[in-house]
């Protein structure tokens, strides 16, 4: 029984240790989710000026410059499909890069693309790649603390829409998983490149209502060309949000989990090692009394 009573003590010590720093992960989770659901959001508000604004230019855009690529198209060997995958740069967030690598398996086999490229964001799951020996023919790290800003998606994806346009490839997916309001996460598929506006009609309603109608001074295709730009870096920047809060929801929920559990245990220990105090409590004091003659056979 002695050595259960040690064996318990040190547990408890282990335990109750390791227990605040739980929580402590599981507030900082709660509180870098709650972020990324924040800038989402005013994103969201970024995208509908954007949408406004594109709206109000269409009709003076000369629609031959939109041909343009396709009659290049037809001269250019253009066979490469690039594939995004966002991960992890942390680990302590359960199967999320497993669970997006399977699931990024099976939406390349319904794709069956004649060819393609994958590309992975996250260290995390950059290993998990090598491990199942995939092919990687672009990588970058995340940060392990911050969440990615605008300037630098901004930045990355005007990179990616030169090699577009130079014809480095013919469209960009980018898969991730995208945190539901349960705090689970889903996996996502979404087409970056090349970019397809879509009306919004409740736009094309309030615009018929507007008077009177807006006056453009300068180019309407520089306009439309600045405003595309800004709206793919929006959408791969929102993608990266969203990502960032699914692993963050997931990180909680499993700091959660853990919490409880130490918890528990931590209570169960505690009932082991104050039942075994009582036990020899009683022992000493029944030794005493037999050894003051007060207890007879």
């Amino acid at each position: 029984m002695s050595q259960n009573f040690e064996r318990a003590k040190s547990r408890l010590e282990n335990i109750s240790t390791i227990e605040p720093l739980l929580g402590a992960l599981r507030t900082m989770s709660m509180g870098t989710w709650q972020l990324a659901l924040n800038k989402i959001d005013k994103m969201n508000a970024y995208e509908d000026n954007y949408n406004h604004i594109i709206t109000e230019i269409l009709p003076y855009i000369n629609k031959k410059t939109s041909k343009a690529r396709e009659s290049k198209e037809k001269d250019q060997k253009i066979t490469d499909t690039i594939i995004l995958l966002i991960g992890t740069e942390r680990g302590l967030c359960g199967k999320f890069n497993e669970a997006l690598i399977e699931q990024s398996i099976s939406w390349l086999k319904e794709a069956d693309l004649p060819s393609y490229q994958i590309w992975a964001m996250g260290s995390r799951l950059i290993r998990k790649l090598e491990q199942m020996k995939i092919d990687i023919s672009w990588r970058q790290p995340m940060s392990a603390s911050d969440l990615m800003t605008y300037q630098k998606a901004y930045l990355t994806t005007q990179k990616w829409v030169e090699q577009y346009e130079a014809y480095a490839f013919n469209q960009f997916f980018v898969l991730f998983n995208q945190s539901e309001k349960s705090g689970q996460y889903q996996f996502s598929s979404s087409k970056l490149l090349p970019y397809e506006f879509q009306r919004n009609e409740a736009n094309q309603e309030q615009k018929s209502q507007r008077w009177p109608p807006p006056i453009i001074e300068t180019d309407p295709t520089g306009i439309y060309s600045t405003i595309i730009q800004h709206h793919i870096a929006a959408s791969f920047y929102k993608m990266t949000l969203k990502s960032a809060a699914a692993e963050h929801a997931a990180r909680f929920n499993l700091m959660q989990e853990a919490k409880d559990n130490a918890e528990e245990i931590i209570e169960e220990l505690r009932r082991i090692i104050n039942s075994e105090r009582k036990r020899k409590i009683t022992q000493e004091m029944q030794e005493l009394a037999a050894g003051a003659g007060l207890l007879h056979n």
